[in-house]
């Protein structure tokens, strides 16, 4: 979370401002220290922290006793990233000034952004010990507590500061910043509406509403603000990534490219920008341009734990498993209880027949999560490619006890009695995976399969059917109702679902096949000699298979 910088900060500079200004008029000519301050002071009240810091020093430089200098230094250095500049100028100031709470605040932050969070602790209590009443301070601290992960006693200060003035808006921001963290979405809602009320030309207070817009599925809501933020702020690379996150939601990829685009633009070290748009190019498939923008964002933070992840993601969509079983596996060496890694490189595994491997991960996972019965359901589709099948309908059925109403442990068991050949075991459960999950057409086709294989053949065409009134685009389908309607000699039918097959998938060599021998059935030599080149031109190691095949109608025809 970026650092809070309440409306506030700037208000101590009015009357000051004007003191110098004044005294910059009254002895211009002479050019006197405090004259030369006063023009730094000008530009750092227009953002200008950079240009404003040559005045500071040329002030301090004509007197090296002027206290204020080292406070405003302090300020523009603290601006600029100068965070140990910062420090100093805080420290000097405090020898004359000790109890300036404003400036104990900010040389706390200065403090953290240096991770030294004990001094800046002392600084923040201390801001708050010398003035209990000063809203500035308790904000000051609030946002640092929110930082630290004690949420109550960040909440505990920005209601202080609101009982002391109920338009602060800061600490409104402030709270709802804490709740946003918190889960609490309704109420951050709340907060950052009234904190944009009371000031509404603050970027983050948008950005901040954007994304708890963005957590409650409100995507046009966070846009909107993410566009006033933007408007507010031209050259926030946050919003612009803030942005892209939700386009990349929405599924709007390029527009979404578009804006990780201009974050980078204006910001060539965000390393959010690199990340997520290298994230999202994985999605759109340009795994090199994916692969470049993740390893920049790793070149900019090392440490940058989502970047490693979503590089390993890039290696598996394109296929390239070992090198994603590498990654992953830096990545459980850092967090070794991290269900979710294991899940991914048990895939990897699986992937390249490391059977043994991925089984460990899925146990390693069950582990961790012990009341998951997906888990329970990989494991045991991984035992199905061994063929395995006591031990896969061992995991099957322990997961249908964790969950009696998960459809896939049933079906996949169903799987495993078709590999033992008990088939009414099968049927059971390929009834109970679709009564549980009546949308999904897979446990009628593979149900179809099992009754053709028991001559049920109109049971199994029934079946077919049905799985295709839920889906018309289901290949399979089609494929097997045609062999269901050939083994009935309804050959124009069959014709008929295997030419869809093929429209549907025209690189499905069974189709061609099936579709083959029903010419050659009725003697259309040509066409069957067609088809079966083209079968086997698509994958000729179904050659002896089909070859058997032909051999067997052939003997059957004599």
């Amino acid at each position: 979370m970026h650092a809070l910088q309440p409306s506030s900060a700037r208000r101590f500079l009015a009357a000051p401002l004007l003191l110098f200004a004044l005294a910059g008029i009254v002895h211009a000519e002479s050019e006197e220290p405090i004259v030369v301050l006063s023009r730094g002071i000008g530009l750092l009240n227009q953002d200008n922290a950079a240009g404003a810091l040559p005045h500071f020093d040329a002030a301090l430089k004509l007197d090296p006793a002027l206290m204020p200098g080292y406070r405003f230094r302090g300020m523009a250095r603290q601006d600029v990233k100068d965070f140990a500049g910062a420090v100093a100028d805080f420290t000097k100031f405090l020898e004359a000034a000790p109890d300036d709470s404003y400036v104990l605040v900010r040389r706390g932050k200065a403090l953290a952004e240096q991770g030294k969070s004990d001094a800046a602790m002392d600084d923040l209590n201390n801001a708050v010990r010398y003035h209990p009443d000063y809203g500035y301070a308790l904000v000051g601290r609030g946002e640092y507590l929110l930082q630290q992960g004690d949420h109550a006693g960040a909440i505990a200060d920005f209601d202080r500061a609101l009982a002391l003035n109920a338009e602060d808006a800061s600490a409104y921001l402030g709270r709802g910043s804490v709740r946003l963290a918190k889960g609490e979405h309704a109420l951050a809602l709340a907060d950052l509406a009234k904190a944009i009320e009371i000031d509404p030309n603050d970027a983050l207070k948008y950005l901040l509403r954007g994304r708890v817009r963005k957590i409650r599925g409100d995507f046009e809501g966070a846009l909107a603000d993410y566009d006033k933020a933007i408007a507010l702020n031209p050259k926030s690379s946050n919003a612009y990534v803030d942005r892209g996150n939700v386009l990349t939601d929405q599924g709007k990829l390029d527009e979404a490219v578009a804006a990780y685009d201009r974050a980078i633009e204006l910001n060539p070290q965000d390393v959010l920008a690199w990340n997520n748009r290298g994230s999202t190019r994985r999605v759109q498939k340009k795994f090199d341009e994916a692969l470049a923008d993740l390893n920049r964002a790793i070149e900019l933070d090392a440490k940058l734990f989502d970047a490693y992840k979503n590089r390993a993601r890039v290696y598996e969509d394109r296929g390239d498993f070992a090198a994603a079983e590498a990654e992953y596996t830096k990545l459980v060496q850092q967090r070794p209880d991290d269900t979710a890694l294991f899940l991914r490189r048990a895939a990897v595994r699986q992937a390249q027949r490391k059977y043994t491997e991925a089984i460990a991960d899925f146990s390693r996972a069950a582990h961790f999560a012990p009341r998951d019965a997906q888990i329970l359901v990989l494991r045991g589709a991984v035992r199905l490619e061994q063929e395995d099948w006591d031990a896969a309908i061992a995991d099957f059925t322990a997961a249908a006890e964790l969950d009696k109403r998960l459809a896939g442990a049933y079906f996949h068991r169903a799987f495993a009695y078709e590999g033992k050949e008990e088939w009414e075991k099968a049927l059971k459960d390929y009834d109970r995976a679709h009564e549980l999950d009546r949308q999904n057409p897979e446990p009628l086709v593979n149900r179809a399969i099992v009754k053709e294989s028991l001559d049920r053949l109109i049971e199994a065409e029934a079946d077919f059917t049905a799985a295709l009134k839920l889906d018309d685009k289901f290949v399979l389908a089609y494929f097997n109702r045609g062999n269901t309607r050939q083994l009935q000699k309804r050959y124009k039918e069959a014709v008929a679902d295997y030419d869809q097959a093929i429209k549907l998938d025209p690189k499905f060599a069974w189709a061609y096949a099936g579709r083959g021998l029903i010419h050659l059935l009725e003697k259309r030599q040509a066409q069957a000699d067609a088809d079966f080149a083209r079968a086997l031109e698509i994958d000729p190691s179904i050659k002896d298979d089909l070859d058997a095949r032909v051999n067997e109608l052939t003997a059957a025809a004599k």
